[in-house]
C-alpha cells in the first residue's frame, strides 16, 4: 500500500510541476487566437502577458498580430 500512495504522489507532483512550468510559457498562436477568427487583436495579445508593445508588433496596421507577427513577439520575448 504504501508503494501505491508513494507512486500516486510522485505522478501527482510531475503533473504540477509540468503545468506550472506550461503556465510560464506564452501561448501558441492558436490559443491566442481566441476567437479564431485568423488573428490576434489588442485585447486578445493583452491576455497572453507577453511583455511587448502590440502597436509596434503589428507591422501591417490592420489591428491584428498573424501568425508571422505574433511569432515575431515570441522571438522578442525570449531574448
Amino acid at each position: 500500500m504504501k508503494t501505491t500512495n508513494l507512486f500516486v504522489a510522485a505522478a501527482a507532483a510531475l503533473l504540477v510541476s509540468g503545468s506550472v512550468l506550461a503556465a510560464d510559457e506564452p501561448p501558441k498562436f492558436e490559443k491566442a487566437d481566441a476567437n479564431s477568427d485568423g488573428g490576434v487583436d489588442a485585447t486578445e495579445f493583452a491576455a497572453t502577458q507577453i511583455d511587448r508593445e502590440f502597436a509596434k508588433l503589428d507591422e501591417d496596421g490592420d489591428g491584428k498580430l498573424n501568425k508571422d507577427e505574433y511569432a515575431a513577439a515570441l522571438e522578442e520575448e525570449c531574448e
